[in-house]
């Protein structure tokens, strides 16, 4: 016998030892009842008891008198208190919703059952759960991504998203509901230049509560999504963002519009980069690239390799509507159209060049160029092979599914967007633009302004 296999025992922990281990992990089951029972004895029943409901009446109080603060602070707290220690997430639940999702292993000489530990529940609103949850050994996250649609329909909710977020560790975003019951109104109109960030533009909010921002450059974008998901209100949005630099001409955008409707308000200040049919729209794009060529030419003869926004060096940034029309069902013009949109969308990032497309069939045979526009946001689409081409591979195993999103103009502008750090699926809803802040947007652009740069 080996002397590996002498140190190693067939015995299970003791169970009077895995309570002491629990207690540790956590100290507040411990710390609760002792601090009740040393203020019972210190200070009696009357004292405490008072001590007590006025605690809890201070807290109805809040609730009462200020639901803003009360549902930023104390709400997520006491949900993800409920949740954690009186759901599904704690003690025979959880092992039977592990056991019966396949997510335990059995330990090969003891036989004893592993579960994976749920570490920390957080309860960002009343729709979305995230729970972080430590793997069992020989367990990977795809064992969790595998059985999402298990845990989604054992948890009774209506979509479980999984991230990986350390070796070893996963976190289930668990969507209870649908956590956008309400129309996002785009805000008001900013003022002045300095105060846009142009490398955090106001878009919406996320399944968390959360704004969601993106970048005006730097990068290039795809918005994909069926007829009536509300594409248009992402590019409008981020065109009302960044409004005072379209006024003092640190922003100049381009637009490619086929259905000829969609975006007609911007002609008055657009200054002719407009099409509206497939001529006119290869036409503008070699315009587009023969303006992003000359300023290629003007850094190159300064030794440039970056510079700021300026008048000198504005974005351009073209927004091509319905990209697939003209790539892929005008076959006269495709070989054109896609060999410019290419050149830009490879070579125009530090010039401050920017494609942003829209399209509502996002196969490589509709958008050739897909690969080249990284940014990318799903909205509801009809196929379920969409999410993954949109948002990358394995995204709709991941949570991304937006081939289930509702129909109804009161759902337009749900969708899915990734997470710039971890890359994750991240459930959005766009702020909507109405036709009178569109020509809000565009009287506030003819008014005059001071030209600056920007950095």
């Amino acid at each position: 016998m080996s002397k590996r296999s002498r140190s190693k025992s067939d015995r299970p922990q003791g169970g009077e030892f895995k309570a002491v281990v629990w207690a540790v992990r956590h100290p507040g089951s411990l710390a609760g009842p002792s601090a009740l029972i040393g203020a019972l004895s210190q200070f009696g029943p009357t004292t405490t008891g008072a001590v007590l409901g006025g605690a809890a009446a201070g807290v109805g109080a809040w609730y009462r008198a200020h639901p803003d603060t009360f549902d930023a602070y104390a709400a997520p707290v006491l949900r993800a208190w409920k949740r954690r220690w009186a759901g599904a997430y704690t003690g025979r639940n959880w092992k039977a919703l592990m056991g019966s999702c396949g997510l335990t292993r059995t330990h090969p000489r003891t036989l004893q059952v592993l579960v994976p530990r749920v570490m920390r529940v957080r309860s960002w609103s009343s729709s979305v759960d995230t729970v972080r949850v430590r793997l069992v050994l020989g367990m990977s996250a795809k064992a969790f991504i595998d059985a999402a649609d298990e845990l989604a329909d054992s948890l009774k909710a209506e979509r479980v998203a999984v991230e990986r977020t350390a070796p070893g560790e996963v976190t289930l975003i668990v969507q209870r509901d649908e956590p956008f019951t309400w129309v996002i109104p785009s805000p008001e109109l900013a003022e002045d230049v300095s105060e846009v960030d142009p490398l955090s533009l106001y878009v919406g909010e996320d399944e968390f509560g959360r704004e969601y921002h993106e970048p005006l450059y730097g990068t290039h974008f795809l918005r994909a999504g069926e007829t009536g998901s509300g594409k248009n209100s992402l590019p409008a949005q981020r065109l009302r963002a960044a409004a005072p630099l379209i006024r003092a001409g640190l922003v100049r955008p381009w637009v490619i519009d086929p259905k000829m409707m969609e975006w007609g308000w911007l002609k008055p200040i657009l200054d002719g980069r407009y099409a509206d049919n497939p001529t006119d729209g290869l036409e503008l794009l070699d315009a587009f690239v023969a303006n992003m060529a000359r300023k290629q030419k003007l850094m190159q003869r300064r030794k440039l390799r970056k510079t700021p926004i300026s008048p000198e060096f504005p974005v351009d940034w073209l927004i091509f509507d319905e990209i697939g029309y003209t790539m892929a069902y005008q076959p006269d013009f495709a070989h054109a159209i896609c060999g410019q949109t290419a050149i830009i969308a490879s070579t125009g990032r530090t010039t401050h060049d920017v494609v942003e497309a829209l399209v509502q069939e996002p196969t490589k045979d509709t958008v050739p160029v897909r690969e080249l526009l990284p940014h990318r946001v799903c909205l509801r689409v009809s196929s379920d092979s969409h999410p993954d081409m949109v948002l990358g591979s394995g995204m709709r195993a991941r949570g991304a599914v937006a081939d289930e999103l509702p129909q109804g103009e009161e759902n337009a502008g749900i969708g899915f967007a990734r997470a710039p750090k971890t890359r994750q699926p991240r459930r959005i809803r766009v702020a909507y633009t109405d036709d009178a802040q569109c020509s809000e947007l565009v009287s506030f652009v003819k008014a005059p302004t001071t030209l600056r740069a920007v950095s």
